[in-house]
C-alpha cells in the first residue's frame, strides 16, 4: 500500500490501511475485540489489551478525526458482500502470496 522507500508515519498507515468491524457478540467472544472491533486500536497499540482497547477507541476515533485523518469502521455484513461481489479479483486473480511479501 505504501512504498518502502517514502513511507509515511505509523498514524497514518494505520488509518488508512485498518478498519474496524461493528460488534459481534459471536466475533467478540471467539477472537477478541482487538481483531474486530478495536483494529485500529490494535494496530496502533499492539500491547493494550482487548478491555484497554474498548476504553481508548473514542479517543482514538476523536483524536483521528481532529486531525483530519480517517477513522475506518464498517459492518460486518456490509465486508461480506464486498467480498462476495469482488471474490474474483480479490481471491482469484490476485498474485501468490509469496510476490506480496517478497520470498522467492
Amino acid at each position: 500500500m505504501f512504498s518502502q522507500s517514502r513511507r509515511p508515519k505509523r498514524i497514518y498507515q494505520m488509518s488508512h490501511g485498518v478498519l474496524n468491524l461493528s460488534r459481534n457478540p459471536l466475533l467478540d467472544w471467539t477472537f477478541g475485540h482487538s481483531l474486530i472491533n478495536c483494529h485500529v486500536e490494535h494496530h496502533l497499540f499492539p500491547s493494550l489489551s482487548d478491555n484497554m482497547c474498548l476504553k481508548v477507541k473514542p479517543i482514538v476515533s476523536q483524536f483521528l478525526k481532529m486531525k483530519a485523518l480517517p477513522y475506518q469502521e464498517e459492518d460486518y455484513l456490509s465486508r461480506l458482500r464486498l467480498f462476495f461481489h469482488r471474490y474474483q479479483e480479490l481471491m482469484v486473480f490476485a498474485p501468490p502470496i509469496t510476490e506480496l511479501v517478497g520470498v522467492q
